[in-house]
Parts: C-alpha cells; structure tokens; sequence
C-alpha cells in the first residue's frame, strides 16, 4: 500500500465506538471507586433535624406549640445530642444539653402559640452534634 493512500489511519466505527465505551467505562468505575474511598461527613443533619422537629412541635393548623417542647428530642436522629431552642416575643425556651460551638445548627421563622388565643412569630433553632 502506497503512503498516500485514502485508506491509511482509518478504523472502523464498531471498532472506535467499542475503545470509547470501554474508557468511559473505566473513568466511571474509577470515580465510583474514588467516591466511596473518600470520607464522608455528617455534617448536613440540622436541616433534616429542624423539620422532624418542627413537626413534632405543630398542631393541626401548623402553630408550635410550646408545652411539646420535651417531645422535641424524641426527633432527633439516634447516636446524636440535639438542643432545640423556640424564641419567641423576647421568651425563649430550650431542651437539651448545650450544644458545642462546632455543632450544626439550622433555624426556621414559626408561628408559636404564646397563649390559648395569641399566636406570636419565633424562631425555631435546632443543633445537632455527636
């Protein structure tokens, strides 16, 4: 075959689709491989946290209702300290132990009943630690 032929450095298409599928094919197990090697953190449990107990804490028309603050922690994922804090009209209640500064931490505006007929607007905050 001469040098200047029209057939020279051409492949058949099976043959470059079958080499692509097997290099992504190995990228893909690498970065699977490479993803659950690495350590993973729990850092991303407050938000999680804050919304079981925030309804642990609501009645029916979706007010917080101080008097359930205790059952708060019954919310709280098992293996983690939880301190839950409801801040309402310059009140403010807790349940817990008190948390480390390193601790995750997530809060949310409530509408919290203050009193039978008066409903305030509070925080709800949450933090989790192990």
């Amino acid at each position: 075959m001469s040098p200047s032929s029209r057939r020279r450095a051409q492949t058949s298409p099976v043959a470059a689709l079958t080499a692509l599928f097997v290099v992504c094919a190995a990228i893909s197990g690498y970065a699977t491989v490479l993803d659950d090697s690495l350590p993973t953190t729990d850092r991303d449990l407050a938000p999680a946290t804050l919304s079981n107990v925030e309804s642990a804490l609501v009645d029916d028309s979706g007010v917080v209702v101080s008097s359930r603050l205790s059952d708060a922690l019954d919310a709280c994922p098992d293996g983690f300290s939880c301190r839950v804090v409801v801040a309402v009209d310059g009140d403010r209640r807790a349940v817990g132990p008190a948390a480390p500064t390193d601790a995750d931490a997530d809060s949310t505006r409530v509408s919290v009943r203050v009193e039978p007929g008066r409903v305030g607007f509070g925080t709800l905050r949450v933090e989790v630690w192990r």
